[in-house]
């Protein structure tokens, strides 16, 4: 009976010195699965929305270089505004069209078109503003509108069952140069704040992934 007691207490010892390895090792394991389902696909909404940005710039870099051969001698941003105005034309034109090859630029996607008025701003600013006071405005105004803009495109492909759109974020944005091919391409940035859910251990994690493609454009 001693002897069986004895036994009974190292078997209870040995689980209660083991429990906690084996309970540390589940929680981990759990951790590292919903860290891997999150990256994948904050990866995955990323790389879609940089495609998608991408894929549509070509016919925005036919217009500016129709624009910049009209108005070589105007001023960058009277350029973008130039193309702006041309896709607003060609969107009240294919209202009454069925011909897609004559309106293309009517079927750009509507963050195309907002970037290319944010654009037409930016360069309008920068012609008017002193070099210290249009960073400011870069820093404080364009950036954020820029960044808001694309969580709600980044937000659209990202897994509604794995990621939460409010903890989703986009950090920053490279737009490509028009004027210059060797820099035309698109980058996005974006971070999500993951609550790991396992019990007794509570952590936030922000993940950070990122996306560059080469827009869809022309030779110089």
């Amino acid at each position: 009976m001693g002897r069986f007691a004895r036994n009974e207490g190292s078997i209870v010892l040995e689980a209660a010195l083991t429990l906690p390895l084996f309970l540390s090792f589940v929680i981990a394991i759990i951790s590292l699965i919903q860290i891997s389902v999150a990256e994948m696909a904050l990866q995955s909404a990323v790389s879609e929305t940089t495609k998608l940005m991408a894929a549509h710039m070509y016919p925005v870099d036919v217009m500016y270089k129709e624009a910049r051969s009209k108005w070589g001698q105007s001023k960058p941003y009277a350029i973008y505004s130039s193309v702006a105005d041309k896709i607003a034309a060609a969107r009240s034109a294919v209202q009454n069209s069925e011909s897609f090859v004559e309106n293309f630029a009517g079927f750009i996607p509507d963050p195309i078109v907002d970037l290319v008025r944010w654009e037409k701003v930016k360069r309008e600013k920068m012609e008017t503003m002193a070099q210290d006071e249009f960073t400011a405005y870069v820093e404080a105004v364009y950036k954020p509108l820029v960044n808001k803009a694309f969580t709600a495109i980044v937000s659209q492909y990202a897994s509604g069952s794995v990621l939460k759109p409010e903890h989703l974020r986009v950090t920053d944005v490279k737009l490509p140069n028009l004027e210059n091919k060797e820099e035309a391409f698109i980058g996005i940035e974006a971070e999500y704040e993951l609550k790991l859910l396992v019990p007794f251990y509570r952590k936030t994690l922000v993940l950070r992934k990122s996306a560059v493609e080469r827009a869809w454009v022309g030779a110089n």
